[in-house]
């Protein structure tokens, strides 16, 4: 049921070589901390986001996958009396998905508190074949 879909956070990924450009441009992607725990009834996925608001947080289901982004854009700008002018841009987004078959979409319920966001993922119904005998003419 809760297979984590890879993301850019392998052992070895091109994503993991210094890049100076991204450095330069001021995005920085990170993989959120993220624990699951399994009870009889329901899911519940605890992901660390730590600074951001909970505006800057979404949480989605398509297609039996739920993604959870966050996105924190950041401007410092410092003028002095020579005119000069300091102008810094920083933006970083944080992106997890789990395949969520099995899952109540319809019944998750979230909170963000303390810069933790809590998902509650209620589990459907096993559903039991039904078994009939068929008359043999």
């Amino acid at each position: 049921m809760f297979d984590m879909i890879p993301f850019a956070a392998s052992s070895y990924t091109p994503s993991k070589i210094w890049d100076p450009f991204q450095e330069f441009f001021g995005t920085v992607a990170h993989a959120a901390a993220t624990d699951i725990r399994e009870s009889d009834h329901d899911f519940v996925i605890e992901t660390e986001l730590p600074g951001f608001d909970k505006s800057e947080i979404s949480v989605s289901v398509k297609e039996g996958v739920l993604t959870v982004r966050a996105e924190h854009q950041s401007k410092d700008e410092e003028k002095s009396d020579e005119g000069y002018i300091r102008r810094e841009r920083s933006n970083t987004a944080v992106e997890r998905r789990f395949e969520v078959s099995g899952v109540d979409a319809g019944a998750i319920s979230a909170q963000y508190v303390n810069g933790v966001l809590k998902l509650t993922l209620p589990k459907l119904p096993e559903t039991v074949p039904e078994q009939h005998q068929i008359e043999i003419r």
